[in-house]
């Protein structure tokens, strides 16, 4: 399973903030399904400062996907 570091997470939120939204319109929210991350069920890593634990495998597709396109920097 992969174990994100908070550079990682930092590197996603950069990415979707210049590519995707702006990060202050969803931070606090699952960047996935859009629910509030006070309520859902959380991973254990850094990752869940960005989505909630039911869509953590969508989510890792979808980070090592960006991160094979050298999207992350």
């Amino acid at each position: 399973m992969k174990e994100f570091t908070t550079e990682e997470i930092e590197k996603y939120l950069k990415y979707t903030d210049e590519n995707v939204i702006p990060v202050e319109e969803v931070l606090g929210q699952c960047f996935i399904c859009g629910e509030n991350l006070n309520e859902v069920e959380l991973p254990e890593g850094a990752e869940k400062k960005v989505v909630c634990l039911k869509d953590r495998e969508f989510f890792v597709e979808n980070f090592l996907e960006l991160e094979e396109l050298n999207e992350l920097y």
